[in-house]
């Protein structure tokens, strides 16, 4: 081997092992988005599963367990991944570009909105590997069948390999793998379907996405608990609908430990997860509103935004069964958008610029909104940390005037050193306690007017100032001596960075020659494994053209099975709603006969009434006109006993109607019931009862039309008596 060989290899792997290092810490974290149910997570293999709480971040190793009634739904950005219950996922791997999912039992429902997660996205069952070709929906059943996969699509195109085969799936289809077989047959969809459509129907609603990306986690739940709006100073920003009075960010929620970040925010609320690890807060109008910053693609998650302050150099009253005792006190507030953010663990220096492009280094906050301080004694071991439930210190003025910046405690016990990756016995350069300033040459570390760093400045810089965790309260000038020697040291430092630098790109040059040299000889030993592959692949695909015909065939016959069962079925149908109608028509008829004789005999009496009423009226009409002085109050007494009399009549026949409807549900009643029991013989009889219905309606048509005609007759003998009486009454007053 040639000394110029060792060192491209060396080079390729000092770059392997770069590019891992940066991969510890990726920019794209899911989380719990809801539970139904009993549903358990567990962080890394071998530990102790908890139950998944909304909000709870999901990453690499973890594992979620639905129960037999339980359910979940596990956001990544745009990407739905829901699982019914009796399941068990394992997530393989999440980081910026991959998501694998290993489905061990259980009902996975998968919804893709966004092409660009497409390439690294693949789910594996104990008999196969699928694979989205487009944007869609897909579930996927595992071990429901003993040692059977079953894939249905419902949108887009998949690619199912198991069972010794490689199918492209469309939608409408399914696939059911085994271990050395592969069938198709028709996707059917299922209650576990309709509930995940009408959780994929409120993205579609959703106004969020004008503000800020898809890709970033939770956005969803924004619109239904805040408002949107535009400022001149912050960009948009997202207000809260509900929070209760004094309400302050990252005090609703608990502490959790997650490797390899650290201390990391579980909010409470069901929005609180993209406003929690994006983005910053700040006090516009003397209330709390979320600034995400500008939609500039693909987010970086941070497992909380917020600066630290106290430890063991800051001790406070805390209040203890009514007594208090001074011990030592932790606190942290949100940040600011014009704060840098500096994290307590390895981060590549593109997702920290993402951070803090909008920091200012001249920035120096007057004091720290939205404080929240607990015992430093709660962050002693590696279990959560509810804060509302944490024993809160006295906060005074004074207190609070001097306080030392700090970082996370870590977890007491032998955990390995994230903070010192390169292993020089000294934190990394964005490690907690170390110091970041700006260049040594005096120029200005943002020369862009909109505060971002420029194409030429590499590293993210922060005002000049040391963040120690432990430091004692010393004097001015001793602060000040520590200040020069920090600065001696940092550029030094920067120095021996730019050499490092200089160095590192000229050895990546030489790697880059020697990938591509590497690259031309795989690029040709893959053309001619893919000739070889393709010589294959034909015979195969006669094979699997043979096998498709036959599995065709058999799906043709199996859906004519379908059909003829479903025509059976459907005739069954039809007949018994025929019957149904002609009971319904039959039981109509009697109802209507009932309400013509009740109409009838209703008519009959208005009749008779207004007869009387007429009378009584020609009668009262004469005797006014001879004694109307004398009887006005006789009259007025008798048409009030008249309207009782009347009143009393309306009644008596309002009763006795109602009674009538009483009777006549009664003997509807009773008839169904008869009806009932001798169905058979009604239906024997149905055409015999329809001709003596017909002829009872053409009876009472006919009575109808005779009272009409002897109503009318009686009418024009009144008339006839009327107009007489009023001639003689002309005849008197002309001889009058």
């Amino acid at each position: 081997m040639t000394i110029p060989f060792r060192k491209t290899v060396m080079l390729l792997a000092f770059s392997a092992l770069s590019t891992l290092a940066l991969a510890d810490t990726p920019a794209r974290v899911g989380r719990i988005a809801l539970t139904q149910g009993p549903v358990n997570i567990s962080s890394e293999v071998g530990e102790e599963a908890t139950a998944a709480l909304v909000n709870w971040p999901v990453t690499t190793s973890n594992q979620i367990v639905t129960q037999r009634n339980g359910r979940t739904e596990i956001r990544i950005g745009s990407t739905s991944v829901r699982l019914d219950g009796d399941s068990s996922l394992d997530v393989i791997e999440l980081d910026d570009d991959k998501l694998r999912l290993h489905l061990h039992y259980g009902s996975l429902s998968l919804r893709v909105r966004n092409a660009e997660v497409l390439r690294g996205l693949e789910i594996s069952t104990p008999q196969g590997l699928v694979r989205m070709r487009d944007v869609g929906r897909l579930r996927i059943d595992a071990e429901r069948v003993r040692d059977t996969t079953n894939v249905s699509v419902f949108e887009g195109t998949a690619q199912v390999d198991g069972g010794g085969s490689s199918l492209s799936v469309r939608a409408g289809k399914r696939v059911d793998v085994h271990q050395d077989d592969v069938r198709t047959a028709l996707a059917v969809r299922d209650s576990f379907d309709d509930w995940s459509l009408q959780r994929d129907a409120r993205d579609e609603r959703t106004t969020s996405d004008r503000y800020v990306t898809t890709e970033m986690t939770g956005y969803e739940e924004l619109d239904q608990h805040g408002v949107w709006r535009d400022d001149s100073d912050y960009g948009p920003l997202w207000t809260p609908r509900t929070v209760a009075a004094g309400w302050v960010p990252y005090r609703d929620g608990r502490w959790t430990y997650l490797a390899p970040w650290g201390w990391t925010w579980v909010d409470n609320a069901p929005w609180g997860y993209a406003p929690s690890h994006y983005g910053r807060w700040v006090m516009v109008r003397q209330r709390w509103s979320w600034a995400p910053g500008r939609n500039i693609g693909r987010p970086v998650w941070a497992p909380a935004l917020v600066g630290w302050v106290g430890g063991n150099n800051w001790n406070l009253a805390f209040n203890d069964n009514g007594a208090r005792r001074n011990a030592p006190a932790q606190g942290w507030y949100p940040l600011n958008p014009g704060e840098s953010y500096v994290p307590g663990y390895h981060l590549p220096p593109e997702h920290l610029r993402h951070h803090n492009r909008h920091a200012r280094p001249d920035y120096r906050p007057g004091r720290h909104d939205g404080l929240t301080v607990v015992g430093l004694n709660q962050f002693v071991g590696r279990g959560q940390i509810v804060v509302p439930r944490a024993p809160r210190p006295v906060l005074t003025p004074l207190a609070t005037q001097n306080i030392p910046f700090g970082a996370p405690p870590r977890p007491q016990g032998n955990w390995p050193n994230r903070f010192d990756r390169d292993g020089d016995g000294r934190p990394d350069r964005n490690a907690i306690g170390r110091v970041i300033t700006t260049p040594s040459n005096g120029a200005q570390p943002f020369s862009r007017r909109d505060g971002r760093p420029s194409d030429n400045e590499r590293f993210v810089r922060t005002p000049p100032q040391v963040l120690t965790t432990n430091e004692p309260q010393r004097s001015l000038a001793e602060k000040d001596r520590r200040q020069r020697e920090a600065e001696i040291e940092r550029r030094e430092r920067d120095q021996a960075n730019e050499r490092r630098l200089r160095e590192l790109e000229t050895d990546n040059r030489r790697a880059a020659d020697g990938q591509q040299r590497q690259r031309e000889a795989d690029l040709a030993e893959r053309r001619r494994e893919a000739e070889a592959d393709r010589q294959r692949g034909a015979e195969g695909e006669r094979l699997r053209t043979i096998e498709s015909a036959r599995q065709q065939r058999e799906a043709e016959a199996q859906l004519q099975g379908q059909r003829d069962a479903s025509n059976r079925q459907q005739a069954e149908r039809q007949q018994r709603e025929a019957n149904n109608r002609q009971l319904a028509d039959r039981l109509q008829r009697d109802a209507d006969q009932e309400r013509l004789r009740q109409l009838e005999r209703q008519q009959q009496a208005d009749r008779q009434q207004q007869a009387e009423r007429q009378q009584r009226d020609g009668e009262n009409a004469r005797r006014q006109q001879a004694e109307r002085q004398q009887h006005d109050a006789e009259n007025a007494r008798r048409q009030q006993a008249e309207r009782q009399s009347r009143d009393a009549e309306n009644e008596r026949r309002q009763q006795a109607e109602r009674q009538q409807r009483d009777a006549q549900q009664r003997d509807a009643q009773q008839r169904e019931a008869a009806q009932a029991q001798a169905r058979q013989a009604q239906q024997a009889q149905q055409a015999q009862q329809a001709q003596q219905a017909q002829a009872q309606q053409s009876q009472a048509q006919q009575s109808q039309q005779q009272q009409q005609k002897q109503a009318e007759e009686a009418d024009k003998r009144e008339r006839a008596r009327e107009q007489r009486q009023d001639r003689r009454d002309n005849v008197q007053q002309q001889i009058r």
